[in-house]
């Protein structure tokens, strides 16, 4: 970024049109049973990468293992989102309009209140920012005057429906 840190402060402060907690990600309640199938499957992945000598697989399936178990016991901090007129700040990082490419809100309440922007970012490439309980009208009209709309996407991404279903 080329601004200093003191003038990107106040751009981030200046960031005021709507701004909201939401929790910076979402904790999935996992019971004793996700945890017993979730083990069955990963034996059996750490089996099968053996009996193909494939010890590497049977490492990163292991190591995979280890960080659900404990990241599910972290809990998640409260970030702060800002949207205004320069770009979007999610938790202290400034996204400027100029980097990211278009938006998408999906909203079917209660289960569903997102906003989606994309970036262009090839390493991330997408934020999803939970909308709790802003109003998805107000924000959908002041990213249109500096982003375009995603109408096509409807629906939240298979990776986010895939990852709540196995509570990931």
């Amino acid at each position: 970024m080329p601004y200093g840190k003191e003038l990107l402060d106040e751009i981030i402060k200046a960031q005021d049109s709507f701004v909201w907690e939401t929790a910076a990600w979402e904790k999935r309640e996992r019971g004793p049973r996700w945890y017993f199938i979730m083990s069955v499957v990963a034996l059996a992945f750490v089996v099968y990468a053996v009996a193909t000598n494939n010890f590497l697989f049977a490492f990163l399936i292991l190591l995979c293992a280890i960080i659900l178990v404990l990241a599910g016991h972290e809990d998640p901090h409260a970030a702060l989102v800002q949207i205004g007129r320069n770009g979007i700040v999610v938790d202290g990082k400034m996204y400027e309009f100029k980097d990211l490419t278009n938006f998408s809100i999906i909203y079917h309440p209660p289960e569903t209140k997102l906003l989606y922007i994309e970036t262009s970012n090839v390493i991330k490439p997408r934020l999803r920012i939970p909308l709790d309980e802003q109003n998805p009208i107000e924000i959908r009209n002041h990213l249109k005057d500096f982003l375009d709309e995603n109408t096509v996407l409807q629906e939240e991404h298979f990776s986010d429906i895939l990852a709540r279903l196995l509570k990931i």
